[in-house]
């Protein structure tokens, strides 16, 4: 299949469900411009600000091609919480996930935990703030799940919503609250700077820009991972043709060794997964979201 075809010439928008400089909007723009290079045609980005409504906002664009958006991993958690949404991974046409990030566990790099095990115990003796997402996000169950592998009731954990990771990490630097359970990548120049500390990253490897950070079974002793996502998906019956320009699109990205470059600079991680493989992941995520939210002790209702 060429680059192009009867409908290249048309302009294409992907909604971002989040605000602009935010952490998902910086990784829709890039592999926006390495589509565009793809696709020959013009694609814009445009912030629909609201999980809910930004997720909605492209579940509901008419399947003509045109409008396509970057879904999160909150798409495997939000329905799970009574009264937030319906829409699930199923509410769209899968194409393919650049970005998988893990968790990690930051705090002020004045905080007296020395690591992820004081860390731990001192949450078990007394409750503690964090921020990071929405109070139904990805990274607050991913300290959720956390705890509650270590055995530590979830009610000790007092969560702040915000609206993006980066806004958790400052909401940690004012001392407005704890722990911030967001990847490294969000505050990589604070890290450096010795203003916020990396206890561990909830992956299965050290990250390579911060190789100095355990895993939490490096550091406590059982695994536990999770990472959160950013996919482009297209509304819910996109036509085959359609589904099939994008779905090669993004391979020829995914072998682009630029585009590898230029997200190695940007500390952005990459585990691509392309079409049935998208939907498959989605899929299994969204199944071990709602065992932790649903079970006994949370306050997801």
């Amino acid at each position: 299949m060429g680059k192009t075809s009867p409908a290249a010439s048309r302009p294409i928008t992907i909604i971002v469900p989040y605000v602009k400089g935010g952490g998902t909007d910086k990784r829709t723009r890039l592999l926006a411009r390495f589509l565009k290079q793809e696709l020959e045609t013009f694609v814009r980005v445009v912030n629909r600000p609201g999980a809910v409504a930004g997720h909605a906002a492209i579940a509901a664009a008419a399947p003509d091609g045109r409008t396509l958006g970057m879904i999160t991993g909150e798409i495997g958690m939000m329905h799970w919480h009574e009264g937030v949404t319906d829409l699930t991974w199923k509410s769209y046409t899968p194409l393919g996930v650049p970005y998988v990030e893990a968790a990690a566990v930051i705090v002020r790099d004045d905080a007296p935990w020395h690591g992820l095990a004081d860390f731990v115990e001192a949450v078990r003796a007394r409750p503690i703030r964090g921020a990071g997402s929405p109070d139904f996000g990805v990274w607050k169950f991913a300290l959720v799940g956390l705890l509650d592998k270590a055995g530590v009731p979830r009610s000790q954990l007092r969560w702040i919503e915000t609206v993006s990771g980066e806004e958790g990490i400052a909401k940690v630097i004012a001392g407005e609250v704890d722990v911030a359970p967001v990847p490294m990548v969000e505050a990589p120049e604070l890290i450096f700077r010795h203003q916020v500390r990396p206890l561990a990253t909830m992956d299965g490897v050290r990250h390579p820009l911060f190789p100095a950070i355990p895993t939490v079974k490096e550091a406590i002793g059982f695994d536990w991972r999770v990472a959160h996502w950013r996919g482009l998906v297209g509304p819910p019956r996109l036509p085959a043709r359609v589904r099939a320009r994008y779905v090669a699109a993004l391979r020829r990205v995914a072998r682009n060794p630029a585009f590898g470059a230029a997200c190695g600079r940007r500390g952005f991680s990459l585990g691509w997964r392309i079409d049935r493989a998208f939907a498959a992941y989605m899929k299994a995520d969204d199944a071990m979201f709602g065992r932790v939210i649903r079970q006994p002790g949370s306050n997801s209702n």
